[in-house]
């Protein structure tokens, strides 16, 4: 009782920073870099990437500038949102798309990854990307098999890369709810 007099309860309060601030949770150390500018390429443009797409646009020093999905039109469509959201930001991005997820982690000038594939790529993308150098922000579920998950912690400590993992519907107002009563 004596919270709810006080406002947001510390509950509260994080949950609703983490929902909104999931890219930053993620990247920390990158954006306060003496060089704020962190470039991200996405890999998996379903539903959920194009989701975590319109959150990691709006994080400053960060910008979206290549992708990958084995379907044209949700490139086109990736394009698309990102051309119009730098345009209206009065910033000026050279965005491109691949079709296959290796041609994206050629690139040098990609520092992290955003991978929202079909859950049984999710290990080895993520492995290929720490192996090419990047970090990454993983949709859950984080491997398939044990195997997969020892793996890939091991492929983590071996780079020293930054891994997260996403979770965000712990933080959906639907749940905060449910665990508060």
């Amino acid at each position: 009782m004596e919270e709810q007099k006080k406002g947001w309860s510390r509950r509260k309060f994080l949950q609703a920073s983490a929902l909104g601030m999931t890219g930053l949770a993620v990247l920390p150390g990158m954006i306060g870099c003496a060089k704020p500018e962190l470039n991200i390429g996405f890999i998996g443009l379903g539903r959920q990437g194009m989701f975590l797409l319109d959150g990691f646009m709006h994080i400053p020093g960060v910008t979206a500038v290549a992708a990958c999905d084995v379907y044209g039109i949700k490139r086109k469509r990736f394009e698309r949102r990102v051309n119009a959201f730098y345009t209206k930001a009065g910033k000026s991005v050279k965005v491109d798309t691949y079709e296959k997820y290796g041609d994206l982690l050629k690139r040098e000038d990609i520092q992290a990854v955003v991978i929202a594939v079909p859950d049984h790529s999710h290990a080895y993308i993520a492995i290929a990307a720490l192996k090419a150098g990047k970090d990454v922000y993983l949709e859950k579920p984080m491997t398939f098999t044990i195997k997969e998950g020892q793996e890939l912690r091991k492929v983590v400590r071996e780079t020293g890369r930054i891994f997260g993992l996403g979770s965000q519907q712990l933080n959906m107002p639907i749940n905060i709810i449910l665990t508060e009563h």
